[in-house]
């Protein structure tokens, strides 16, 4: 695997940050003040009702719906860790009204709310914290056995009472004293929760993890980072703040300051703009087809343009090998979760089915998030599980169509205007003074009530003038910019000045 390239931006009361390898974006994520990622979160909930034959229970966290506690969620994820055992409990034993101490392991989907457990776990760089779970465990990518097992010994005589702890990956990195120091300041941090939980009401949010650009860091500045871009000057000072302190091994921290949109300006945006469509291009000319159903993702495999110069079970096995690799990339990148079905293309060799499946399960080994491949069944279909860690990209970027009754999918009004934003950066980096946009109407109210995009964009222009023509028959995502240098452009009569 390449080194990795970081980029991180904020702005308009949004974080940003994508990650990218030999080229292609591998990883992606934004958040806003609207949409903020809850897992980790930890609620002063109360139990609402009790599902004994499920052994399950709604708990009321203060959230648009209620969130659900099961007993499976009571015990760490033993897929990623090994270690000692635990008590698995059988019973939830509680009753409705009870007052109990919740954390997010699931952000809500569609009609679904979030899931959460009471196994109170703080992921820090070196160890997952977990103050009422005694269990000590170790990653599995760690594989030296006799670095498992000190590690393994130190954990454990560090934990005391009921307290549990998992070793991460980055542990080796650290000396027992750097590692004693975060796990003595999340004890205290748990103490403070718990003391909040006495005072404060049920609904209330007692710990949310840290934004988005501090989260990504703690996980992947020992992992063959080569350099970070950023193109905000506050989380650019934070990040050199944080890398030297780590002392991680970054080429560059770079600021981009340009009076422009960073991923726009450096390429990105095209990438970010394809994981919303359903058809994703091979580099041989074949392509994938990526369906998102209730209950599972079904990803199709074409040859398309590409013929191949040898037999056709060799050009079908190269573009399938192409594919196994795209999408492992694919579902990171989207956030996939739940059950996959891949339609790969026939072959008679079953040297060569066993082969795709092999370079599947090879190319998942890099994802963080857990995967289970299962064998290639006659039909040359592949399934595969990637366990849930929050909504997938796609749905944070599209909404239902409402132009084809919901058969297709359009850009959130958020992102419509985001887009909007790195062309009307980019118009005015290039000296013009007057600018217009053509706009649907309801786009246009929407942009006209975000203060801090318009502020942003006034602030870095302010000489500049830029007018909204508001259009009710143009499709949301339809956008026109024209620009003149000169401030003696006409304007037509329906021009609503926005700074």
């Amino acid at each position: 695997m390449g080194k990795k390239t970081l980029y991180f931006d904020s702005f308009c009361g949004m974080e940003s940050y994508a990650m990218v390898e030999d080229g292609k974006i591998t990883e992606f994520n934004y958040e806003s003040k609207n949409r903020v990622n809850i897992i980790g979160n930890i609620y002063k909930g109360k139990v609402t009702d009790v599902l004994n034959g499920m052994q399950a229970a709604f708990v009321n966290c203060g959230l648009e719906r209620n969130c659900y506690l099961s007993v499976e969620d009571l015990f760490p994820d033993k897929g990623k860790y090994d270690g000692g055992d635990v008590d698995i409990p059988a019973e939830l034993h509680l009753k409705a009204g009870d007052e109990i101490l919740v954390q997010v392991v699931k952000a809500p989907v569609g009609k679904k709310g979030a899931k959460v457990t009471t196994a109170l776990s703080f992921v820090g760089k070196y160890t997952i914290y977990m103050p009422c779970t005694p269990f000590i465990g170790v990653s599995r990518k760690i594989h030296d056995p006799e670095l498992r097992k000190n590690l393994l010994f130190t954990a454990s005589r560090m934990c005391k009472g009921s307290e549990g702890m998992i070793v991460r990956t980055a542990a080796p990195y650290a000396n027992r004293k750097q590692a004693e120091t975060e796990i003595n300041y999340y004890r205290r941090m748990y103490r403070a929760i718990a003391d909040k939980f006495k005072k404060l009401p049920v609904g209330s949010i007692l710990y949310t993890d840290y934004p988005l650009f501090m989260r990504v860091l703690r996980d992947t500045l020992l992992s063959d980072v080569e350099k970070v871009c950023v193109g905000n000057s506050f989380v650019y000072e934070k990040i050199r703040e944080i890398v030297k302190v780590t002392g991680a091994r970054v080429r560059a921290v770079e600021l981009h300051d340009n009076g422009t949109d960073m991923f726009y300006d450096l390429g990105l945006t095209e990438q970010i703009l394809e994981m919303a469509s359903p058809k994703v291009a091979l580099d041989n000319g074949g392509y994938l087809v990526i369906e998102k159903t209730e209950a599972l993702t079904v990803i199709d495999v074409n040859t398309g343009k590409f013929t191949g110069d040898d037999s056709l079970e060799h050009t079908v096995y190269y573009t399938n090998i192409l594919a196994a690799r795209e999408i492992a990339r694919q579902v990171k990148l989207r956030n996939i979760g739940g059950i996959v079905v891949v339609d790969f293309i026939d072959m008679e060799d079953e040297k060569h089915r066993a082969a795709i499946v092999e370079e599947l399960e090879r190319a998942l080994e890099n994802d963080k998030t857990k995967c289970n491949v299962l064998p290639m069944s006659k039909f040359g279909l592949v399934e595969f599980t990637r366990k849930r860690t929050g909504p997938s990209v796609v749905s944070q970027l599209t909404k239902p169509c409402r132009y084809c009754g919901g058969a297709g999918a359009a850009f959130v009004p958020e992102f419509i205007l985001l887009k909007m934003r790195a062309h009307l950066l980019d118009t005015l980096s290039k000296g013009n003074r007057v600018v217009t946009i053509d706009m649907n109407a309801a786009i246009a109210e929407r942009l006209f009530s975000w203060k801090e995009l318009t502020d942003e964009v006034a602030k870095l222009y302010p000489n500049a003038r830029v007018y909204v023509i508001p259009h009710r028959t143009y499709h949301d995502d339809h956008i026109i910019i024209r620009a003149e240098l000169s401030n003696s452009f006409p304007l037509p009569s329906d021009a609503i000045q926005l700074y």
